[in-house]
């Protein structure tokens, strides 16, 4: 159990079709890499949103010589009974942003802390406001340029950057409040609806016909954001990088096996691959992006066009950041670490396999579903068992003792 240390301030497998990109190899690697233990390095974890947070901290912990401490606010923190921490920093609440950082500093002092890593976007788009404070006291996980950051995370921003640059990405419509009849003339359906600023597939709706279409946009909020997409036929294929100084560092390309329940949301097990036109197109818009630090880009087969386009970026570490590091043997929050701290981080092949989160292994294995998925024996090995039984304690008490899900 974390000591509680607490400072006054100062995220369906379909035939694969042919195509002139399509390179996908699916054979298994014979064992796991070693790995080098990072000794003696101290890292700060800053909270983020709580399945990113989990996730982080069983990587971290996975890395022999690393030393995890969690930054906090608020007095109340279901990760203090987590068996991956030295300690749990929590700072009084109520404080001002300036007091969090002066009370970050202190704690980084304290522990001797030698690197800051952020977990979601809010954390990240912090450092970056005050990553000066930061750096005067420790390293901090390789992170981009505000403007470039920004751009990466909203989707109509994204949209735009990409057309500028001449990305492949499905065709959008960014304006969609002015003389959206007349863009729509010619504009392939079906169509996605989809808010800027919604993660995890949520709030998108597809439209088959105009008509429906011009009323949808109609009825919408004024403040609202939203772009419009063209529907691609094809499968999801997914890519995970850390670069550094915009150079790739790291990465692992992953497709789905088992599709979710929600038409959009993220796959509930998925397999590691390779393919190089999923990492020749993922390379190419993050080197336009100056790219510095990690990112999940969602990708998919346009079958039509036989071509991978970017659907968007994920500008934090994601959900199947586990599967990336037991599966593909690619720990993408300790080589940050790494990056961080000016120790070379080594391009390598990734490893090739199945994961499966534990909670959906069980689901599969022995549960009722309420929608159709494949028959795919997974074996223990390609579950997040370990992840799952290290997680106990501050599982239950955020299930039982909290109010949030």
């Amino acid at each position: 159990m974390a000591a509680q240390v607490e400072l006054l301030p100062p995220s369906d497998p379909r035939p694969t079709p042919a195509g002139r990109n399509e390179e996908v190899t699916v054979e298994r690697s014979p064992r796991p890499r070693a790995t080098k233990p990072l000794a003696g390095l101290t890292v700060l974890v800053l909270e983020g949103e709580y399945r990113l947070t989990r996730a982080v901290l069983f990587c971290l912990s996975q890395w022999p010589g690393m030393r995890v401490h969690l930054l906090t606010r608020g007095t109340h923190n279901y990760y203090r009974f987590s068996g991956y921490l030295r300690a749990c920093h929590m700072c009084p609440p109520g404080q001002s942003d300036a007091a969090f950082v002066a009370f970050a500093q202190q704690v980084a002092q304290t522990i001797q802390a030698q690197v800051l890593l952020p977990v979601d976007v809010a954390g990240m788009r912090f450092v970056i406001a005050h990553r000066p404070a930061f750096e005067a006291t420790m390293r901090v996980l390789p992170l981009p340029s505000a403007a470039h950051y920004e751009i990466a995370s909203d989707k109509g921003l994204l949209a735009a950057f990409m057309q500028e640059h001449e990305i492949p990405a499905p065709d959008t419509l960014l304006d969609i409040r002015n003389g959206l009849a007349a863009k729509l003339v010619g504009f392939r359906f079906p169509v996605l609806l989809k808010p800027i600023d919604g993660c995890g597939g949520q709030g998108i709706v597809q439209y088959d016909e105009p008509a429906a279409l011009l009323q949808a946009v109609a009825d919408l909020p004024e403040a609202d954001r939203y772009i419009i997409q063209n529907c691609l036929e094809g499968y999801d294929i997914d890519c995970n990088v850390l670069y550094q100084n915009g150079r790739l560092v790291a990465h692992s390309v992953q497709k789905s096996l088992v599709a979710a329940a929600g038409k959009y949301a993220p796959a509930e097990a998925i397999e590691f691959v390779r393919n190089a036109a999923v990492l020749a197109v993922a390379d190419r818009l993050m080197r336009a992006l100056h790219w510095n630090g990690v990112a999940h880009l969602d990708l998919r087969y346009d079958a039509r066009d036989q071509q991978i386009k970017v659907i968007e970026i994920n500008t934090r570490f994601w959900q199947t950041v586990v599967g990336s590091a037991v599966a593909a043997k690619v720990n993408f929050p300790a080589l940050a670490c790494l990056a961080a701290t000016g120790r070379p981080v080594l391009p390598g092949p990734t490893d090739l396999g199945r994961y499966v989160p534990f909670a959906t292994f069980l689901k599969l294995r022995f549960g009722r579903r309420t929608y159709a998925s494949p028959e795919i024996p997974f074996a223990w090995r390609e579950t997040s068992l370990r992840f799952f039984l290290g997680n106990v304690a501050d599982q239950l008490y955020h299930r039982l003792l909290t109010d949030n899900d």
